[in-house]
């Protein structure tokens, strides 16, 4: 079966149901890529990335064009050396192609693994939460579970490096029903906030359909905090964290810092009962705070 990506970015794209992550991943490289350049077209981007490549044949000029429309789509996964070159433009760019998440949401991929290499690439922030308090730094050892305390401060970094966290102790935790619930909520939560902001949120509904399909579906339907809306659902809670900051004080979120919003979003979704987070609750409005 395909898999249809969609964004305000992007067409429907349909590939072989494997590829979705490279796919998602690819895609918000670009979109990076495009805002860092405040470009419009992959041929701008093709002329500042790859100036090299331009040619001139017949009296028309070629320039990648057609190689980074792919990009833009997912279509193609860019070797490494274009990935380098992108960085050079755009810092950070190579951050969002290469993280460990998307490495920890191909199931395909050794837990083992990801617990050996994966964690030790997010940033220290995230692996001090992970690892027991250790005196002399050495011979580290992970925590067995994630308290709600580190849930929290996991969600209020808001960052990919602390979503991979949270799906590597998910993968972990799939026959602990109790921690899976705890640990799912922290994984939504922290979605919506990373979806506050661009190239993110032009790439929500992919974003929790990619989650749905990858994660949340290692479970069984009894444990899934999901419901069968639960596309609508989150494109719905994810309107109602953006339209509560658009009801604050404009000259007070100028002054904000992004670690800032993420701690307002995280105060505001402990107030909210949001789809998805309490299934058994009544859902409430941002009016009836």
């Amino acid at each position: 079966m395909g898999y249809v990506l969609q964004n305000e970015n992007i067409g429907k794209v349909r590939i072989n149901k494997r590829d979705v992550v490279d796919q998602i991943r690819v895609a918000l490289w670009y979109s990076r890529i495009k805002l860092g350049l405040d470009a419009q077209l992959p041929s701008e981007i093709a002329k500042i990335i790859e100036p090299d490549k331009i040619r001139v044949v017949n009296g028309g000029v070629t320039d990648n064009d057609r190689k980074w429309r792919n990009y833009k789509n997912g279509l193609n996964v860019p070797h490494p050396k274009l990935i380098d070159k992108a960085e050079a433009a755009v810092q950070g760019s190579s951050l969002i192609i290469n993280h460990v998440l998307w490495q920890a949401m191909k199931n395909s991929i050794n837990l083992d693994l990801l617990l050996k290499d994966g964690i030790g690439k997010l940033s220290w922030e995230v692996q001090r939460i992970l690892y027991k308090p250790n005196k002399y730094n050495c011979d580290r050892k992970l925590v067995e579970s994630l308290s709600s305390k580190k849930l929290i401060q996991l969600e209020r970094l808001a960052s990919l490096d602390a979503l991979a966290a949270l799906v590597i102790f998910y993968r972990m935790g799939v026959e602990d029903t109790s921690s899976i619930v705890d640990i799912s909520r922290a994984i939504y939560r922290t979605l919506l906030i990373i979806c506050m902001k661009k190239p993110y949120s032009n790439f929500s509904e992919s974003l929790i359909l990619l989650m749905h399909s990858q994660v949340f579906s290692l479970v069984g339907p009894k444990e899934s905090i999901l419901g069968d809306s639960f596309k609508e659902d989150f494109l719905m809670d994810l309107q109602m964290l953006m339209t509560q900051f658009s009801k604050m004080n404009s000259e007070k979120l100028v002054t904000n810092t992004w670690k800032k919003d993420v701690r307002i979003s995280s105060d505001f979704l402990e107030k909210v009962r949001f789809h998805n987070l309490f299934k058994e609750s009544t859902i409430m409005t941002v009016d009836a705070i």
